[in-house]
């Protein structure tokens, strides 16, 4: 992900600091915080829910359990979901 600031790539260890309180950007020191888009959720919630029925057919034609499919789905769904807003730093 980048700043919102400055548009320079930001490190994973700094992004998953950021989901509790607002951090610097190392390069422009201004602040910023992860959180859940709620537009972008109900906007994917649909073809989620899909995509839930339609897996375990699948994986259970395949040999693997259905839970472990269920489970990357919405891993991806929340990190779809994830983006950057300007936050003083306090």
């Amino acid at each position: 992900m980048k700043c919102p600031h400055c548009e320079s790539k930001l490190s994973f260890s700094l992004l998953r600091k950021s989901i509790r309180r607002p951090q610097p950007c190392p390069s422009c020191d201004e602040g910023f915080t992860v959180t859940l888009s709620m537009s972008r959720m109900f906007l994917l919630i649909i073809p989620v829910a899909m995509s839930l029925f339609m897996i375990r057919p699948i994986s259970l034609h395949w040999g693997i359990p259905p839970n472990l499919f269920s489970v990357l789905l919405i891993v991806l769904y929340v990190l779809s979901c994830a983006t950057l807003i300007k936050r003083p730093v306090r």
